[in-house]
């Protein structure tokens, strides 16, 4: 079972929206997929209709409680091979509340150990500022998906990385870093690239472009493969599970992706995977492209300060 948590401290970067549709696609591809809402907001929990983001019971917030078990609060869900499972509001005072607790940051990391459902991926939707719910997804985590859809969410990704180091050093964490909701905004997603040039952060090769139609999945199911499977959306979704998958070192299973001409709406050469390690007291974005300012720091990776990049970001 390996986990993949959809991240960034900062709200409205689609973070919902692509761990929806990654954990659909992974799914689709015959992969047995839990689906987990780990955001306060239950975003997702009401988008599938399997919870009113109200009540605490059957959800990750009575599992986490001790109140039921992790295997009880799975849930099925009409799309084949894809379970679920719900979030509520009070999981946000939940997360204050285990502060009390010693190595509170694992109380998640102790529940996935007790499932005993045959899972193959567990896609995580994670809360959108730094909390202890947050270092409950980012410690059990396999792989990060970090959505960029402005300059502020790339001095967000300051905050979780640090996050990430302060609970994990010494690991390798594999990261991808995707431009999001973006190609209709060309002067934005110039600075974007910018910013991310400019601090060392590589970029994944698939891009979620603008899609209408994945703006309107939410109130559809939520799943883009069922809603519009011919869309530039579903297009783009497909290209990132398999660029997870190759992050991950698995074969893809019945891919079927949609054969269309793609014309990029701002050309620009694709940068390969990122992996992030730490040694010692310094991290390296490990940038196989070579792009100067790779270097990091866990006290401010890639100088990415919220002082350094106000003024870069003000301009956005």
């Amino acid at each position: 079972m390996q986990i993949i948590t959809v991240i960034n401290a900062k709200g409205g970067c689609g973070k919902s929206t692509i761990a929806m549709s990654l954990a659909s696609g992974l799914a689709l591809r015959g992969f047995k997929t839990l689906l987990i809402d780990m955001d306060p907001q239950a975003q997702v929990t009401q988008w599938l209709g399997l919870g009113d983001g109200l009540s605490p019971e059957g959800t990750l917030v009575s599992a986490m409680e001790g109140k039921q078990t992790l295997d009880s609060v799975v849930q099925a869900t009409k799309f084949e091979n894809l379970s679920f499972v719900a979030s509520s509001q009070q999981l946000e005072d939940l997360g204050r509340q285990i502060t009390d607790m010693e190595n509170y940051a694992t109380v998640f990391t102790g529940l996935m150990a007790s499932l005993t459902a045959p899972i193959e991926f567990v896609v995580i939707d994670s809360p959108n500022q730094i909390s202890p719910v947050m270092e409950n997804a980012i410690f059990p985590s396999d792989a990060f998906i970090v959505p960029f859809e402005s300059t502020k969410a790339v001095r967000s990704y300051a905050n979780f990385f640090q996050l990430l180091m302060r609970l994990r050093p010494g690991e390798e964490h594999r990261v991808l870093h995707v431009l999001s909701n973006l190609s209709r905004q060309r002067g934005l997603r110039q600075r974007v690239i910018e910013a991310t040039e400019k601090h060392g952060i590589p970029l994944a090769r698939t891009e979620i472009h603008t899609c209408g139609w994945l703006a309107q999945v939410d109130e559809n199911g939520g799943n883009i493969f069922e809603y519009r499977p011919h869309s530039r959306g579903a297009e783009d979704m497909g290209l990132l599970v398999q660029e997870v998958l190759e992050l991950l070192g698995k074969e893809e299973r019945h891919a079927e992706p949609i054969q269309r001409e793609i014309r990029s709406e701002s050309p620009i050469d694709p940068l390969p995977l990122v992996t992030v390690s730490d040694h010692g007291n310094e991290s390296d974005l490990v940038n196989p492209a070579g792009i100067d300012g790779s270097h990091v720091t866990a006290a401010d990776p890639g100088g990415l300060s919220t002082q350094s990049i106000t003024q870069h970001d003000q301009a956005a």
